[in-house]
């Protein structure tokens, strides 16, 4: 019986949200990887800027269930039917009348086994994809890290043209996900071939620093946080900021 009533859930949050999106038509950013996809989502959220305009995944709300409910800004009722139901009765009326929605949604997009990925994006249709890393397995489920990569090959494919794809090129796995893409693809890394490149990393007491070089510009560039993933995250987020505005520009001309 709980079975039958969280897939009832799960169909009528997937028709909240369709007919959400397609009334109020935001700029979808997914972020995907099997791991750091929170942090780098709240670093693209910082760098965009919070508020009404801009609103990313509550806590970590990217499954079938939870990234209808991010895009709703809806909580989980999680045990209780009595709370399911008022959430759906709100989410309609969100989804039905809602006046304000945000301009930018930044959704994670959780994937540990095969078939996830086709559903989150029959959910959403993202402008701008990232892939964060491919280096976790999931034994517990025998999903394996190719088959996350075929998961990841459907979001990169999903892209549009006129989209962008932004992917860590220091990760072998997810740099090989380029040649399925269609749109602008963004390899970020230490490699000097990369169009967005990371160099000379400096870490000491105070947290890192290194020079950040993408489209002709060059940046020095700090974070207080130590390892290489969080350097990651705000070379993604400076880039996703730059693409956004230039995808802006375009819309004006």
């Amino acid at each position: 019986m709980k079975k039958f009533f969280k897939k009832i859930i799960q169909l009528y949050l997937k028709l909240l949200t369709k007919i959400i999106l397609a009334r109020h038509k935001p700029f979808v950013i997914a972020v995907a990887g099997t791991t750091n996809k929170t942090f780098v989502k709240e670093t693209i959220l910082n760098e965009l800027g919070r508020g009404s305009d801009v609103r990313g995944n509550p806590k970590s709300f990217n499954t079938e269930i939870g990234l209808p409910l991010a895009v709703l800004f809806l909580p989980s009722g999680l045990a209780s039917i009595f709370r399911w139901v008022d959430i759906l009765l709100t989410g309609t009326c969100i989804s039905i009348f809602s006046r304000k929605f945000p301009k930018v949604l930044v959704l994670e997009m959780g994937v540990d086994r095969i078939g996830d990925m086709k559903y989150l994006l029959s959910l959403v249709k993202p402008d701008i994809a990232i892939v964060t890393n491919i280096k976790r397995n999931f034994p517990g489920l025998k999903t394996t890290l190719d088959d996350i990569a075929k998961e990841l090959t459907l979001l990169v494919e999903a892209i549009p043209k006129k989209g962008a794809l932004v992917l860590n090129g220091d990760d072998a796995r997810v740099k090989t996900l380029s040649s399925a893409s269609r749109a602008k693809t963004i390899l970020f890394g230490e490699d000097k071939s990369f169009k967005a490149v990371i160099s000379k990393i400096e870490e000491d007491d105070a947290g890192q620093r290194f020079v950040f070089e993408y489209k002709k510009q060059r940046s020095f560039l700090e974070t207080q946080r130590r390892g290489k993933h969080n350097i990651d995250a705000l070379v993604i987020a400076k880039i996703v900021a730059m693409e956004i505005k230039e995808s802006k520009n375009r819309k004006r001309r």
